[in-house]
């Protein structure tokens, strides 16, 4: 069975990732299902009662008890899984108790069930919440078949509002029955809640294997040993963050840790409805409480607050920089485009963009979004991982990766930044033995800092399994801080699928020289691609217009010789349009044979213009004024045309015409 309501991301990938609190416009689909467990028919709840924490708290039960070899005054409708948990995975056990014969199983599934690779459900109660305000804690009894981790359990989720959740994390499970407790962090709110326990366990302790938790006894309880409460916001950290105007977060880091009987301290991460929120200054931000930080305005503030009364450890600066600017919007056609992060487009699915790999990773995610706008934004950044393998990405007609990156504040004084593409090969398995894996070097002159930066890339290793995307500082870099967006891979085009814009000269009134177009009269020529370095020369038409294409293209040259000398001396601009997909470094030059009209004559002239690298996948326009071309004599009698496409590729080349 699926809960009618709301999952927090933090709940669905706990397999691979506790901490990882967003996946950009990625959503996930509950259906229903019912199970037969024991004597219990489960179905889902039809309606919902909404209560204010102001309502009447007489006719809401104060009972404590939720299981006691059986459940307690839970109605029917109570047991429901999480997105991703083995449906099947809890029954009551009738031979294995506390100090009885009966308890709440969980047979935790093998990492690799196709039904589910782990283990979570809440038990909400059916009808009415309960006033838990006379307790202190959750308490319950549990073992497992082998020692295991438990890695979350609690209670205030109820697929609803989870308003007052709280949740104890990693909790080392043995084979022999123990007391647990989770302490409640204000229980003065608890005045109709539902959501009475919660749990999620998976195998990352186990190696992948299965195992049965056992649960008795849960209840909660006044226990009247709780002490020493710690309540702590940023995890106690007083942190500082730059913002933009639009920006909304939730404030995270948030907890209560309390010393219990034992002598212990027991931390509990706690939702943000147990605190009460101060900003400094209300003008540059506001936060609710929900625990919503709303950016406003300009300048600084600092966000703390209190639990029951209590300060809690660490603070959010947070300095707001006014309006964000935001990354280009990306051209390329949605076909041709497999994305991983992206607005845009309609995003693969991603295991996670932070993976807080332990224990090396320092870098931390303070995600935003402006005007619906989503950024990833990397703090404390030493290395990170965009993982996207279930199922891998086949790009193999995608040649190249793009990516968007802003760095706030001053570019650091040591800047090495290096991008890994790893494909998991044929197993599609990260480190199965048949990953390859390709390097990118970002160095401080490819980057400027408060400005977005396209990075585009040609992927050349194998790319029919990627799985993940590395960043990382080496060689002792120091960039601490740096945004994302427009994650993407994506195919170039072989040639161009539209004809470059019709010229508009008048061919007599501005003295058009045309060497090859449909909208002039060509001159005649001695051929377009003599004493060529292998390059071959085709002429296609690409909607209904022709366009010379030249293949494996190094240098080729254009000759006018005798009668087809041209002379341009009337006409001030050399016209062209180029498409390529592959271009690296364009150069032109004109070759003048001077008044002899014969090469080597003794009064030849030439000059090249250098452009680098053209626009890659669409016609760029050319218009070069021919006194550009410095070491010319005259141009009177040009001879040759030559083209070059350093080192090799392939050249589109259209409308080329001297023009007055």
């Amino acid at each position: 069975m699926v809960a009618n309501g709301k999952l927090e991301h933090m709940y669905i990938s706990i397999l691979e990732n506790k901490k990882n609190r967003k996946m950009k416009k990625l959503q996930f689909n509950y259906s229903k299902i019912t199970l037969l467990l024991g004597l219990i028919i489960i179905s889902m709840v039809s309606c919902e009662r909404d209560l204010s924490d102001d309502a009447v708290t007489s006719g809401f039960s104060t009972e404590g008890d939720i299981f006691i070899d059986t459940f307690v005054a839970m109605g029917s409708d109570f047991y429901l899984p999480f997105a991703g948990s083995k449906l099947d995975a809890f029954s009551v056990d009738e031979e294995t108790g506390y100090e009885s014969s009966a308890s709440y199983r969980v047979d935790v599934p093998n990492a690799n069930d196709p039904t589910g690779n782990y283990a979570g459900a809440i038990l909400r109660v059916d009808g009415a919440g309960r006033d838990l305000s006379g307790f202190d804690a959750l308490t319950f009894w549990a073992k497992a078949s082998q020692g295991a981790n438990l890695a979350e359990v609690g209670f205030g989720l109820d697929f609803i509002e989870d308003k007052y959740n709280a949740a104890a994390n990693s909790i080392s499970i043995g084979t022999n029955w123990a007391k647990y407790v989770v302490p409640i962090p204000v229980a003065s709110k608890l005045l109709n809640e539902r959501g009475v326990f919660w749990y999620a366990a998976g195998t990352q302790e186990t190696g992948g294997s299965g195992y049965t938790l056992w649960f008795d006894d849960i209840k909660f309880e006044k226990l009247g040993t709780i002490a020493q409460p710690r309540p702590a916001i940023r995890n106690g950290n007083d942190d500082t963050e730059t913002s933009f105007i639009g920006v909304n977060f939730v404030l995270d880091g948030l907890s209560q840790t309390v010393n219990l009987a034992s002598g212990l301290d027991q931390t509990v991460v706690a939702a943000p409805s147990y605190f009460e929120f101060t900003s400094s200054d209300p003008s540059v931000a506001t936060i609710d409480e929900l625990g919503l930080v709303n950016v406003i305005g300009s300048g600084t503030t600092v966000i703390t607050a209190t639990l029951d009364g209590l300060d809690a450890q660490g603070s959010l600066t947070l300095e707001s920089l006014g309006n964000f600017t935001p990354a280009p919007i990306p051209t390329e056609d949605p076909s041709n485009v497999i994305s991983i992060f992206s607005d845009t487009y309609t995003n693969v699915p991603v295991d996670f963009y932070n993976g807080y790999w332990e224990p090396f990773q320092t870098t931390l995610s303070a995600d935003f979004a402006v005007e619906g706008n989503n950024i990833l934004n990397y703090t404390n950044f030493n290395f990170v991982g965009n993982k996207f393998s279930n199922p891998t990405v086949d790009a193999t007609d995608k040649s190249n990766l793009h990516i968007d990156m802003y760095i706030p504040g001053e570019l650091p004084s040591l800047f090495d930044f290096l991008i890994s593409v790893v494909d998991f090969g044929p197993d599609q398995e990260d480190g199965g033995g048949d990953d390859t894996r390709q390097q990118i070097f970002v160095s401080e002159a490819d980057v400027v800092a408060e400005s977005w930066i396209s990075l585009d890339f040609p992927i050349t290793i194998t790319r029919d399994n990627l799985g993940l995307i590395i960043y990382e500082n080496i060689n002792f870099a120091t960039l601490d801080n740096f945004y994302l967006d427009n994650v993407y891979f994506y195919g170039i085009p072989t040639g161009p699928s539209d004809a470059p814009e019709a010229p508009t000269e008048d061919e007599v009134a501005n003295n058009v020289i045309s060497v090859f177009s449909d909208e002039y009269t060509d001159i005649g020529n001695d051929g377009l691609n003599n004493f060529a370095s292998g390059s071959l020369l085709s002429v296609e038409t690409i909607a209904s217009n022709q366009v010379l294409k030249y293949s494996n293209l190094n240098f080729t040259g254009l000759e006018f010789l005798g009668p087809n000398i041209i002379d341009a001396s009337d006409s001030t601009t050399l016209h062209l349009d180029i498409w390529s997909p592959d271009a690296n470094e364009l150069k032109i030059k004109l070759v003048d044979f001077g008044p002899d009209g014969g090469f080597g004559g003794g009064d030849d002239t030439e000059y090249e213009i250098n452009f680098g690298a053209t626009a890659i996948g669409e016609w760029v326009a050319y218009d070069i004024p021919l006194s550009d071309f410095v070491g010319l004599a005259s141009t009177e009698h040009l001879a040759q045309i030559i083209l070059v496409n350093a080192p090799t590729g392939t050249l589109f080349v259209d409308n080329l015409y001297f023009y007055n």
